[in-house]
């Protein structure tokens, strides 16, 4: 038997290694009319950027490396032009010299692969205007790249610009790689988002990465034509009336499959513009088949077939044809688009449809939005990822999956892919055993979380709102913040009140149990507590912000648009200013005095914020602070904190996932010149575990605002100062009754939901040591420890027999007239 192999890159290359191993008498030609087979064309932007430094390692086999382990007779330079299927014979012609002839086949394998699309705007075939597919492609843009930067190093010219049309994979990967060589680097993209493969919300925290690493994104943005410029440059003249100069123009708007071959031979074409196969990868002719970019296959979950672009199903396609042309009936199920990408520090990538496919296929689907880090949040070295899920309403089957972060996110996709290729089910998604250490995970995985919620919803648990819903899904509701003041400060939705999740079970009581109630919080977990709390309290019509708003401000842009930004934010525009500044200048505005390294990475929101304010407490106006922290939305937080406490942001930069900011303390705080009420003040009564934690918690981020701390005790709350070694001493009878039956101290305080005897509490504990939060009494002694004013109510001491050595040291004591003069001088007054 002789088959004919035409291509011999991922799938032909495939085809032809597959059929030797189960045929080793067939014989068996492969031509490819590149000059090179079997080569990394996914490392094609690496050898640009100086990442993969020997161009040899990217070519994967050679025809003579193919002849010795395989013999498989493998030439280079060779296109074929036509196929005569009556007389089973290919026309080639040799592209170096001319030289035609034809080859025979009882088998003829199409693996041309795909073109890169060149749309025919004007000056679309000047010299510096380049699309990157195979070697030679590399090799150009590379040669041309150099010479740019060499020019500019030896001082003939200024600073090498580049532009790349269109941010898909490709393009993401060749801006990144181009920045890596010096190059200043603009993305221009026609679509509203990048990242085709995920959708919006997964999109934009790329987005924002990409710009905070100093690339100029133009999105909803289409090059309109080319024109030479000065000194061997190109002007790229954009649909929004901008020109871009530059010295290098990549093209990465897509590629279509190179199917002219195969229409001129008859074989049916799909009508996505791919070869039509059967599930034995056939085509319309019994004797040719076909595999890689040039057929489409069925997709996984959504109906049809479907091209798919991508090295692992054309490497799987070109096994697949191998066995079904040596007589082995194969057969390939379908191709589900899995694929993930590396831009700087983040990855992204998808599996499955995304939801705009399944919207545009009118596929019944629903989604759920969880936002974990990549491993232990204690261990060093992760960050928050966006993780969604998208599965069946009624029996939770999976349909796709996508991700953006920094760790760890790889991972999950292959989970996820796996589940969706076998049938898996939310339900399933529950209970898999994955691996976990602190460095790799945690103890419930990302995939666990995102199972549980999309469980919850299906079950009937759980009621979710979308980001995209609004401000349609809030009409005539009332819409809750459950976050802290500090974080309700910061930014908010329109309309909302804020009700934080301690004080909620409280403040619901006199609320309209009939009217709607739309929750939300950071990531979606404190608004599912407020959730149950209100649907087991008789609200009938309650439902809870998806992933909260860190995807809300994802899906609106994260700049806040249609949200409330109380304090001044940076943008993350103004985040590459700033990067590109600090490049221009070898200090950064050097002062004279102390400069102390803070290191706040692991900590999530608003661990930073309360560990920066500490520092800065104990510094001098002028003294810098420099802290290096792994929560992107340090990028928002810090300048607002910054700028509230009269202190000066120097500089802001990316670092890992996170960034590396500069602050210089000032002389004065700054303050509201029409109400000079400040601060916070407390009325702590209850005596409940969860509620002063709460009450700590939110009088240690106000003390980190630079905001006086006022906190008056009464009845069971004054159990939280009790001191744990306190002396003995004769009581009354009635007060030896008072103190065997409460609390003594913060260390004894059990929950006031879900004590059960004792092991709930213990499990609060074991769960907050696990995940780095502070104790109670190590919230106590850092409120006092930043000037918050501990007060214990005279008269309950008196009615429960506790006497002022009971207490913890530097508790004052006072009465009513102390609070209320306390309260008077606070902008805020709290009971919990």
């Amino acid at each position: 038997m002789k088959i004919v192999v035409v291509g011999g890159v991922a799938a032909g290359a495939s085809v032809a290694a597959r059929a030797r191993r189960l045929d080793e008498h067939a014989e068996i030609v492969v031509l490819e009319r590149g000059h090179h087979v079997s080569f990394a064309n996914c490392g094609l932007p690496y050898h640009v950027g100086g990442v993969i430094t020997d161009r040899d390692r990217l070519l994967l086999q050679t025809p003579q490396s193919l002849r010795d382990t395989l013999d498989i007779d493998v030439r280079i330079a060779q296109e074929v032009v036509a196929i005569d299927r009556d007389a089973r014979e290919v026309h080639v012609r040799d592209v170096d010299t001319g030289r035609e002839y034809t080859e025979s086949y009882d088998a003829l394998a199409l693996c041309p692969g795909a073109e890169p699309v060149r749309p025919p705007l004007p000056g679309i075939d000047l010299p510096q205007v380049l699309v990157l597919r195979r070697l030679g492609d590399m090799d150009r843009i590379k040669a041309r790249l150099d010479a740019a930067l060499d020019a500019h190093t030896a001082g003939e010219r200024g600073p090498v610009r580049t532009v790349v049309i269109g941010a898909g994979y490709i393009g993401l990967e060749m801006a990144e790689n181009l920045q890596h060589r010096g190059a200043h680097v603009t993305v221009v993209e026609a679509s509203d988002q990048i990242l085709p493969p995920v959708d919006h919300e997964i999109a934009v925290p790329v987005e924002n990465h990409l710009r905070a690493r100093g690339i100029d994104l133009h999105l909803s943005t289409a090059a309109a034509a080319f024109t030479p410029g000065d000194d061997d440059t190109v002007r790229v003249e954009l649909s929004t009336h901008h020109t871009l100069e530059a010295d290098l123009v990549v093209l990465a708007v897509g590629v279509r499959p190179a199917t002219a071959l195969a229409r001129a031979a008859g074989l049916e074409i799909g009508p996505h513009g791919g070869v039509v196969v059967d599930e034995h990868l056939r085509t319309s002719d019994p004797h040719v088949w076909a595999a890689g970019d040039v057929v489409a296959t069925p997709h996984t979950v959504l109906p049809g077939s479907w091209l798919a672009p991508l090295a692992g199903p054309a490497n799987r396609q070109g096994r697949v044809v191998a066995e079904n042309i040596c007589g082995r009936q194969t057969v390939y199920r379908s191709t589900q688009g899995t694929s993930v990408v590396k831009v700087f520090d983040m990855v992204a990538g998808g599996t499955g449809a995304t939801e705009r496919q399944l919207l545009a296929a009118d596929v019944p689907h629903r989604a759920v939005h969880v936002h974990p880090s990549g491993h232990a949040g204690y261990y060093p070295g992760t960050a928050q990822m966006h993780l969604k899920v998208l599965f069946d309403p009624t029996d939770g089957r999976l349909l796709g999956a996508q991700a953006s972060g920094f760790d760890g996110v790889d991972k999950r996709l292959d989970v996820l892919a796996t589940a969706v290729r076998a049938g898996l089910t939310v339900f399933d998604l529950e209970e898999l055993e994955l691996a976990y250490a602190p460095p790799f995970g945690s103890a419930k995985d990302p995939v666990n979380m995102a199972g549980f919620v999309a469980a919850n919803t299906v079950r009937g648990d759980l009621r979710l709102w979308y980001a995209q819903d609004a401000p349609g899904a809030l009409e005539g509701a009332r819409l809750v913040d459950v976050r802290t003041p500090e974080e309700f400060a910061i930014w908010h939705l329109p309309g909302a009140e804020n009700v934080p999740l301690p004080t909620l079970r409280e403040a619901c009581g006199t609320w309209d149990t009939a009217q709607p109630v739309r929750l939300y919080c950071a990531v979606g977990f404190r608004s599912y507590l407020a959730y149950r709390a209100l649907v087991q309290r008789g609200f009938t019509d309650v439902a809870t912000l998806s992933g909260g708003s860190t995807t809300y401000r994802a899906w609106h842009d994260v700049e806040g648009e249609g949200a409330v930004a109380v304090a001044p934010e940076v943008s993350y525009a103004a985040a590459a200013d700033l990067l590109a500044a600090t490049r221009e200048r070898v200090t950064v505005d050097a002062g004279t005095g102390t400069v102390v390294d803070l290191d706040c990475t692991g900590l999530a929101c608003p661990g930073p914020i309360m560990r920066l304010a500490q520092t800065v407490e104990g510094l001098s106006p002028g003294d810098d602070v420099v802290v290096h922290v792994s929560d992107p939305g340090f990028a928002h937080d810090a300048p607002a904190w910054a700028s509230a406490q009269g202190h000066r942001l120097l500089e802001i930069v990316p670092e890992g996932p996170g960034y590396r900011a500069t602050i210089r303390k000032g002389g004065t705080r700054a303050t509201a010149a029409a109400d000079t009420r400040d601060g916070v003040s407390f009325v702590v009564f209850s005596g409940d575990l969860d509620k002063v934690l709460a009450a700590f918690i939110i009088a240690n981020g106000a003390l980190a605002m630079g905001q006086p701390v006022s906190m008056f005790f009464t009845f069971w709350g004054l159990n939280a100062l009790r001191r744990p070694d306190a002396p003995v001493r004769t009581r009354p009878l009635m007060d030896k009754a008072f103190a065997a039956m409460m609390p003594s101290g913060a260390d004894d305080l059990r929950l006031s939901q879900m004590h059960m005897g004792g092991a709930g509490t213990a499990m609060i504990r074991k769960v907050m040591k696990d995940h780095q939060v502070p104790t109670l009494p190590e919230l106590i002694a850092s409120a006092q420890a930043g000037g918050a004013q501990l007060t214990a109510c005279t008269m309950t001491m008196d009615l429960l027999g506790i006497a002022a050595e009971e207490l913890l040291d530097d508790v004052d004591l006072g009465g009513v007239a102390t609070f209320l003069g306390a309260a008077g001088r606070s902008a805020t007054t709290l009971f919990i």
